[in-house]
């Protein structure tokens, strides 16, 4: 089994507000997310947070939520006490929060690849661009738990090249990430022509 670690305590400093709480449809980013999460069969879920809306919107869900008081060191610290807050497991699946189009299909074929590959580290792209999430097997615990300032897991995925899976995914949408405001007005625009298209 798999455990889901969401790393939602950034500070969205190129977007200038918080953009976990931005509306697309009538929710918030992260409630996208969240919901996406939820609906797949994971052996625990656990929502990293920082900001007090994020954090009662993962409560309300019933996943278990965890306040990170050290959030300006970086997204390793969030990594961390996602990892110690969850249970036993082969390994981890650690989504951002501000990925509004990560869907159950993918989320189902990424899990799918790791219990193929079980021993690698699962990386979904689309036209060789890496993203998220990513799953790393529980034998890289104590690396990810050694993780300092904002780089993530990236470091563990170049230096254990060998080791990665990379899983081609169809569409570039569940990879969408916010970042600026320019971020936020193409997911808009996207979402508007898909709307559009189905009525």
């Amino acid at each position: 089994m798999i455990n889901a670690i969401i790393l939602a305590a950034g500070y969205s400093k190129r977007m200038g507000e918080n953009k976990l709480s931005l509306n697309l449809n009538g929710q918030s980013i992260i409630e996208h997310v969240m919901d996406s999460v939820l609906s797949y069969n994971f052996n625990d879920i656990v929502l990293i947070g920082r900001d007090e809306n994020v954090l009662k919107l993962s409560q309300k869900r019933g996943i278990k939520t965890i306040f990170n008081d050290k959030a300006i060191y970086g997204q390793s610290e969030s990594i961390k006490l996602g990892i110690i807050n969850s249970c036993d497991t082969d390994g981890y699946m650690f989504f951002t929060g501000d990925q509004p189009f990560i869907d159950t299909d993918t989320i189902r074929l990424l899990n799918y690849a790791f219990y193929k590959y079980k021993h690698s580290i699962i990386v979904p792209t689309f036209d060789s661009r890496r993203g998220s999430p990513v799953i790393f097997p529980k034998r890289f615990k104590d690396e990810l738990l050694c993780l300092q300032g904002d780089t993530g897991g990236r470091i563990i995925i170049d230096k254990y090249k060998n080791d990665v899976r990379f899983i081609k995914l169809n569409s570039q949408l569940p990879l969408l990430d916010i970042d600026t405001p320019e971020d936020y007005k193409n997911i808009l625009t996207i979402i508007n022509r898909r709307t559009v298209r189905y009525v």
